[in-house]
């Protein structure tokens, strides 16, 4: 356990006001799963909404969660710690443990997976509406800090967003977000509790843990403007997309010629997340790939470049972007499982043996397809998934492969790289628009 905390300092944003304004902007009861591992900042945050609902205030059903990811021989022990306290509070709490080998090389970024993917899977069994984390103040500066070093950005200063949708289904909360550690250190204290300290908190291995050592001691400088920028930036380019953007063949997307006309910074936004959704990239490209894409849609004359995987083509009847067509996988799907396709298509076998997925053939251009360049129209279903095997799933006369998509043993849907996994609140105009365009349901309302 640490020692008695500091005293917060004052004008900072006190754990308590920051558990009313959460409760406060729910739309309406529910039933919220807190993520709690012990530390201070989680079993903070525990304390001030279970206080906070008994208090009468609001209508609203704690539940909590604690992975032991399985890392240290202390791990299972501090799991039936939190448990204890959370029985003495009257909630009801899980234990996952995460199973299996441990990765020798990323094992930050893995460890992660798996708790989002436990948690996830607790808030489904518990019928939670939500998930809430003890993210703080501290960990928003260092969040900005490492974003900013490998990649300065005004989107980077706008650091974690105070709600993310983790894999198209549950929405996670960050309440402290404004609130300093050493406060939630001096609620805990005042209670007459203390806390786990896990000791890779202080392990130098870690980027996290370096930027902590590297700025400690130093304000917290954030700019508050930040998130509503790119808040604001995201909506004016969702509004772009659902006026200028068609897509055609669930490959090619095309830019009317007016959409150039817009904000330059506008434009860029919405072609970063064009790329990478046709590129099936998680992130938008790097700021340099950027600049040479808005220069070259901005510039006089028709060409065409690749970036982030996509082919962008300027004609004079607009931007086209499709997948480029080459470094086309082949995977094979397992009867019983599901299968990410180049990163784009999630293709589910309900069949009886394996089917081998690749890319499909050139096809001529027919009439139906003159409102797209002939070059895209040739190659559309080369860059859609085709089963190739077995054979007796080809067309009889040799000729084209089935698409994937109309073999009934299968199922494909689109995946849309940068939302499906984890959907910062700032971008969900922008995502629900790229939604609607693919052919996707919309994603789910965010609960604050």
């Amino acid at each position: 356990m640490d020692a008695p905390a500091d005293i917060s300092p004052e004008g900072d944003t006190s754990p308590e006001d920051a558990v009313s304004q959460f409760l406060g902007s729910l739309a309406k009861p529910s039933r919220i799963l807190v993520a709690i591992s012990g530390g201070s900042d989680s079993t903070g945050l525990l304390l001030a909404l279970h206080q906070a609902i008994a208090a009468g205030a609001h209508t609203h059903t704690l539940l909590a969660a604690t992975i032991d990811h399985a890392l240290r021989p202390e791990s299972a022990g501090e799991a039936a710690r939190v448990a204890e306290f959370c029985r003495d509070l009257g909630i009801p709490h899980e234990t996952r443990r995460w199973p299996g080998e441990k990765p020798s090389t990323g094992i930050s970024v893995a460890a992660r997976e798996a708790r989002y993917r436990l948690l996830a899977d607790v808030a489904a069994e518990l019928r939670a509406d939500l998930l809430v984390t003890g993210h703080t103040a501290d960990d928003q500066a260092e969040t900005i800090t490492m974003r900013m070093a490998r990649a300065p950005s005004p989107h980077g200063l706008a650091g974690m967003a105070p709600a993310t949708l983790y894999d198209r289904r549950l929405w996670i909360v960050r309440p402290f977000l404004a609130v300093r550690r050493v406060a939630i250190r001096a609620l805990l204290t005042r209670n007459g509790l203390g806390w786990i300290d896990d000791p890779s908190n202080l392990n130098p291995a870690y980027e996290r843990v370096r930027t902590r050592m590297a700025i400690e001691g130093t304000p917290l400088a954030f700019d508050g403007d930040a998130a509503i920028g790119r808040t604001r930036l995201s909506g004016e380019a969702a509004s772009l997309l659902r006026a200028t953007a068609t897509v055609r063949h669930e490959t090619i997307v095309r830019l009317a010629p007016e959409a150039l006309e817009a904000e330059p910074a506008v434009l860029r936004h919405a072609l970063a997340f064009l790329l990478a959704v046709l590129g099936g990239r998680p992130y938008l490209p790097a700021g340099d790939q950027m600049a040479r894409v808005a220069a070259f849609a901005l510039a006089p004359g028709h060409g065409r470049m690749t970036v982030a995987r996509t082919l962008v083509w300027k004609r004079n009847d607009g931007l086209y972007l499709m997948r480029e067509d080459r470094s086309l996988p082949q995977l094979t799907v397992t009867p019983g499982q599901a299968a990410l396709w180049d990163d784009r298509f999630l293709v589910a076998n309900g069949g009886a043996e394996e089917v081998r997925i690749g890319p499909g053939p050139a096809l001529p251009v027919g009439e139906n397809d003159r409102s797209v360049p002939r070059t895209l129209a040739r190659h559309r279903a080369r860059v859609l998934p085709h089963v190739i095997s077995p054979a007796h799933a080809i067309s009889p006369d040799g000729g084209a492969l089935v698409a994937a998509a109309e073999a009934e043993s299968l199922s494909v849907e689109a995946v849309l790289a940068p939302f499906d996994r984890f959907l910062p609140v700032f971008d969900l105009a922008v995502a629900d628009v790229l939604a609607g365009l693919f052919g996707r349901t919309r994603y789910p309302v965010a609960p604050i």
